[in-house]
């Protein structure tokens, strides 16, 4: 039993589809690094489903939320099964060449190229994890010119919950995860999700091409 408060979908998302949004830094050899957001899009009206298989996902006993980084190999293969059996579109946003007092740049410009590909998918409520209230203002208050140019319809709501109030965050968790691993040379556990999803890397808004991981063949 999850004793996580659920975050209430409004009314109005009820029969939208829903983007659950995380972050990922993996920091490189020369202290450049990449920030990378993932979105796992699901029907809004599937997230008691999504819910049951993320706490399900979690040890006997487990009170704190699953969380990719603190997890052990075998337990990483499970949570990719996991996040593949959800049968989502999972898209991913990256900002390359971060230094690491520029992470909340990366972040900015990371969630306007997601925020825009939602958009355009008709996405109509997109959950990040929150990282605290002053955090979570500055992410709003970055999309106020995306809002008045029009490039983000008024119909894309963007809002935050904290991770261990709603389950269903997890699962960008272990999307950002399995393709951080993936970029770094490890790509069995970013296989394994799209074995049951779909994946889309978009066009890192720095350099201008998509950070493709490399794909695990599949055995014979």
């Amino acid at each position: 039993m999850c004793a996580a408060r659920m975050y209430h979908v409004p009314e109005n998302d009820e029969s939208g589809t829903i983007a659950l949004c995380d972050e990922s830094m993996r920091h490189g050899a020369d202290s450049a690094g990449v920030y990378l957001l993932s979105a796992i899009i699901v029907p809004a009206t599937t997230l008691p489903m999504v819910r049951d298989r993320m706490t399900g996902l979690r040890l006997p006993g487990q009170r704190k939320k699953l969380h990719w980084r603190d997890e052990s190999a075998p337990r990483r293969t499970l949570a990719a099964d996991g996040l593949a059996a959800l049968r989502a579109d999972i898209v991913v946003a990256t900002w390359c060449g971060m230094s690491r007092d520029k992470q909340e740049r990366a972040r900015r410009k990371g969630m306007e190229g997601l925020l825009l590909d939602l958009g355009r998918r008709g996405v109509s409520h997109a959950l990040f994890e929150s990282r605290g209230p002053d955090r979570d203002r500055a992410d709003v208050a970055s999309l106020a010119g995306l809002r008045r140019s029009g490039a983000l319809p008024p119909s894309l709501r963007v809002s935050h919950a904290p991770g261990n109030d709603e389950p269903a965050l997890w699962c960008a968790d272990i999307a950002a995860g399995a393709y951080s691993a993936a970029i770094g040379g490890v790509p069995d556990y970013w296989t394994a999700t799209l074995r049951g999803s779909k994946g889309t890397v978009l066009t890192c808004g720095a350099c201008g091409t998509p950070h493709m991981p490399v794909v695990a063949a599949e055995a014979d």
